[in-house]
């Protein structure tokens, strides 16, 4: 008889673990991405100032910026577009190899198309990591899920 309770209440904990990790599954599959033109930025400064913050010290400018909605505002250095469809709008300045490449999210792709060649522009995304600069090609900070504002 107590064998039978033991393994009743093994199993029934194996069931317990298995139910909670089933919803834990479920809610992370059908969880949403966060509308980011409705939420406030972390961090509104210039494409310039990030640059500078990031070239100068990058660890602590990862764990400052990495995962936060960042509000930049700058000069649009080249826009690119790729097979997809899907926009990239570089900031930064002529002079300096240095940039911030904004990936704009698909939902608001067509907002963006009015831009040009340095025009100024803000752009609101989310802090993704930095690519320093180990060939001379210039170090960039991307930026996911970007949408350009209109202030």
């Amino acid at each position: 008889m107590k064998k039978k309770k033991i393994v009743f209440t093994i199993l029934s904990i194996f069931l317990l673990v298995g139910l909670i990790g089933g919803l834990i599954a479920y809610k992370e599959y059908n969880r949403k991405n966060i509308d980011i033109s409705d939420t406030k930025a972390a961090f509104e400064l210039t494409d310039i100032q990030l640059l500078n913050e990031f070239t100068q010290d990058p660890i602590a400018s990862n764990k400052k910026y990495l995962g936060k909605i960042l509000e930049l505002s700058g000069k649009v250095k080249n826009i690119d577009i790729d097979a997809n469809g899907y926009q990239t709008i570089i900031l930064g300045t002529d002079s300096s190899m240095n940039s911030v490449r904004c990936s704009i999210d698909s939902s608001f792709k067509n907002e963006s198309h009015i831009l040009q060649k340095g025009s100024t522009v803000i752009v609101k995304g989310i802090c993704t990591g930095y690519n320093a600069d180990d060939l001379g090609l210039g170090s960039d900070i991307i930026l996911n899920r970007s949408i350009t504002i209109k202030k």
